[in-house]
């Protein structure tokens, strides 16, 4: 639909900055944007705003007006049809009713900061709930007979105006803006995406700025840019939030979720300072038998951390989680390690994460230096209260049984040859790489 008024009076040459209207014009943007019966918004056109949509198979043009006229008092029905000093039919409810310059049906929205007299609450429920006659029927009788005479480019009266018309309250611009940016985040989960507050508010922001723009575009020389349409609006809200997602992807933290902890700890040493600890965890039984089976299954949910960078982790998603998954497979089952050390490092990662909510460094256990893997196959960020955070280097080993001794002295063998400056502050320079 195009703009019939040519006209620049009133809105665009006393406007500057983002005014209260421009949150008005955006809480009707993201109304369009939701109901498709809608195809378009205009600023200062025939009215502040016009909403233009689709009822019963016509044009339906809502002509709004916002008001922020201060005052300690509700607005009430002399203030309402008081005219502007001696000029004819130049109430506010005149004014309201000449906005009606379209043909098909109209409608009409006074929008407030003050609550209204209870002589006009009855205005404040909408039209879709109404059943008339009702109390805005004997108002608009009422303005009939004060106001015998006038009728609106369409021919209405204030009849027609009374039982097609709301006066809606947002109160403050705080008020008005919480309200609409939650609106927005509603209309981010049904589009699929999840913006976090900030993105919300910068998003809002871009959508004051397209309300100010077409409030402030001449009708005369750039008629086009006061029409803010629905299909065009609603892909560029699509960009701004998949662009929002794009962003949390690569600012996110991967390994805030972890699969719940499935070994049972059997043995901790609990006394503080200790410059060696133990502790032990078993799998245990279910049933009279030994659960190898489901912990087998808790360590493949850990095979995408264990064995994939943070970046790939952040983008799991429900179309490639197959996809993820086999690759964490893949690159486990490639790897130059034998199986059964492999299978230690992610255990000892599993617990690590479990229990202490450890942030580990991604991809250790592959990483070569010199044509070399370590010998430490974890490593993980630990956080303890009132701390410095710590790093913790991890050394897994299979046992077998009735090879305890022999193992442990190979272990013992390998710590005394990593412990050393020049090894701990190679895996330093590891760790930097990978983080």
């Amino acid at each position: 639909m195009s703009i019939t008024s040519l006209s620049d009076a009133g809105g665009p040459a006393a406007r500057q900055g983002f005014k209260y209207q421009d949150h008005v014009a955006v809480s009707f943007i993201f109304k369009m944007l939701r109901d498709s019966n809608y195809s378009q918004v205009e600023c200062e056109t025939a009215d502040d705003i016009v909403a233009v949509f689709q009822c019963e198979g016509q044009i339906l043009n809502e002509y709004i007006q916002v008001k922020t006229t201060e005052s300690d008092g509700k607005w009430n029905l002399k203030e309402i049809t008081a005219l502007d000093g001696s000029k004819a039919n130049s109430s506010l409810l005149h004014k309201s009713l000449k906005c009606d310059v379209r043909p098909g049906i109209a409608r009409f929205r006074i929008v407030t900061k003050r609550d209204v007299a209870k002589i006009l609450e009855g205005f404040k429920k909408e039209i879709d709930k109404r059943v008339l006659p009702d109390i805005t029927t004997t108002r608009g009788m009422a303005l009939c007979k004060t106001f015998k005479t006038f009728v609106s480019p369409q021919k209405r009266n204030f009849l027609y105006w009374a039982e097609n018309f709301v006066w809606q309250v947002y109160g403050d611009v705080e008020a008005l803006e919480a309200v609409n940016i939650k609106a927005l985040s509603q209309l981010a989960e049904v589009l699929g995406n999840r913006p976090n507050f900030t993105q919300l508010k910068a998003i809002y922001e871009e959508f004051l700025e397209i309300a100010d723009k077409a409030a402030t575009a001449s009708v005369k020389t750039a008629a086009a840019s006061k029409i803010i349409l629905r299909d065009p609006t609603l892909a560029y809200l699509r960009k701004l939030l998949d662009e929002a997602d794009d962003k949390s992807t690569a600012t996110s933290k991967p390994y805030k979720k972890r699969p719940d902890p499935f070994l049972v700890e059997f043995h901790a040493n609990t006394k503080e300072g200790l410059l060696h600890s133990f502790s032990g965890f078993d799998v245990r039984y279910a049933l009279k038998k030994w659960r190898h089976e489901n912990y087998a299954k808790h360590l493949i949910e850990w095979l995408p951390e264990f064995s994939l960078k943070a970046s790939e982790i952040v983008n799991i998603l429900a179309h490639n989680a197959k996809a993820i998954l086999a690759r964490s497979i893949s690159t486990f089952s490639d790897s130059e390690l034998p199986r059964d050390r492999l299978i230690a490092e992610l255990i000892l990662h599993s617990i690590l994460r479990s229990r202490q909510d450890s942030e580990p460094v991604a991809c250790k256990v592959f990483y070569k230096s010199a044509d070399k893997l370590s010998e430490f196959g974890n490593a993980h960020i630990v956080q303890m209260p009132d701390q410095d955070d710590q790093l913790w280097l991890g050394l897994a080993r299979l046992i077998k049984a009735n090879d305890m001794d022999t193992t442990l002295e190979q272990i013992r063998e390998i710590l005394d040859e990593t412990i050393s400056e020049t090894v701990l502050s190679a895996e330093r320079e590891i760790i930097i790489s990978l983080r």
